[in-house]
């Protein structure tokens, strides 16, 4: 039996999340927004039977089992350690938290109930061609990892109106937004963790025509950065988000004996002692059938063709990569209830590749130790926090 699905949040990913799981047959049995107002909206919009602006109704109803959090980072910790202690599945959008210490709360939490699924909404991880990239590097396809470049070129993040995503303290901005999955997929694919940074990040665009006033947009819309990774290798990461309505993602990897790279969602590589690029995975999987059997009660789900998913996502600012990997991570969450016959039992297989709360504390790290740098102009030591501020 699928679990009963609970979501906390009212923006536009919440439109997607929905059609991905009702596309996979979970029911989703109630939505939480911070008004009334927002919940009633989205509800009825989605015919969802149950809407609330209180966090507990929505936690302690019967029905869910499986927390979807996608709504401000600020709320991200309390919502999901409060889920965990009383027993619920807990599925978080990315940033996990504002700071180690909020992604800390959670991953003690974890540890103290892992019967329960507890995983952030990485889903890179889950796109065929960078798990077919894993595959290779870990083959032995490159040799020695020595060099991995990333580089994102894609529109503003920015929303209509001012809210978190203006806020770099809010967690909005190029680096968590984006750089957050960056630095979780050449971790998953490398195994290795960063051991120092350093990063310059800027805000050009600090009003809009529909943005501007007293408030200013202080989160960045430009961010670059080094990592130097765990036994010498390096990582140079670029974020520009400067290129309207376009988006662009490649992921390299360099190694001793050739090369690895992801370009939107296909792999390519080349080994020294060849003079040419090969094709190691091409993504031909059409986003069709998952856009036809969407739930019709979602004005983003009511898509007739592929182009049309892809369009939506676009003006939603979910890129295809992401898309694709969302679809697969729900996909995954599925395997892992549907073979068994209570709806609060799991297998861990299916997911065991995700991104835990633990990943998402060492990410923090190093999107703390970015900041740190940029502010300080100088290298930054990555440092994993182990007790929350207070405690000894």
């Amino acid at each position: 039996m699928l679990p009963g699905i609970g979501v906390f949040g009212t923006g536009n990913t919440v439109r997607v999340l929905v059609s991905c799981l009702r596309s996979k047959g979970f029911k989703v049995e109630a939505i939480w927004g911070r008004t009334i107002e927002a919940a009633e909206e989205i509800a009825t919009e989605l015919e969802i039977p149950f809407y609330t602006n209180k966090m507990k109704e929505v936690l302690l109803r019967k029905d869910v089992d499986l927390v979807c959090i996608v709504c401000p980072p600020h709320l991200h910790s309390q919502i999901a350690v409060k889920a965990l202690r009383i027993g619920k599945h807990v599925l978080c959008d990315r940033p996990a938290g504002l700071c180690q210490s909020e992604v800390l709360e959670m991953v003690h939490a974890a540890q103290y109930y892992p019967s329960l699924i507890s995983i952030l909404c990485h889903s890179l991880r889950f796109l065929p061609a960078f798990s077919q990239m894993k595959k290779f590097v870990r083959e032995g396809y490159v040799g020695e990892v020595t060099v991995c470049d990333a580089r994102v070129q894609c529109g503003s993040l920015l929303h209509d109106r001012y809210d978190w995503m203006c806020d770099d303290t809010m967690g909005g901005g190029l680096l968590t937004n984006i750089g957050s999955h960056i630095i979780d997929v050449i971790t998953y694919i490398t195994d290795r963790k960063a051991v120092r940074v350093h990063g310059m990040m800027r805000t050009f665009t600090k009003t809009t025509e529909r943005i501007r006033g007293i408030r200013q947009i202080t989160s960045d819309d430009f961010c670059t950065f080094q990592m130097e990774l765990e036994g010498g290798s390096c990582a140079t990461v670029t974020l520009n988000q400067h290129l309207p309505g376009q988006f662009s993602q490649e992921v390299l990897i360099c190694g001793t004996k050739g090369h690895v790279t992801v370009r939107g969602g296909d792999l390519y590589g080349q080994r020294n002692d060849s003079t040419k690029e090969e094709v190691l995975y091409l993504d031909i999987e059409d986003l069709k059938q998952a856009s036809l059997t969407m739930s019709k009660s979602s004005s983003a789900s009511s898509l007739s063709s592929t182009n049309d998913v892809l369009q939506c996502h676009l003006n939603l600012t979910l890129p295809r990569p992401y898309m694709k990997g969302l679809v697969k991570m729900v996909g995954a969450l599925k395997e892992a209830f549907a073979s068994v016959e209570y709806r609060h039992c799991w297998v861990k297989e299916p997911v065991a590749t995700a991104a835990t709360f633990e990943d998402g504390q060492y990410i923090q790290a190093v999107i703390d130790a970015v900041r740190q740098s940029s502010r300080n102009r100088e290298w930054i030591k990555v440092e994993i926090m182990t007790e929350e501020p207070g405690l000894h």
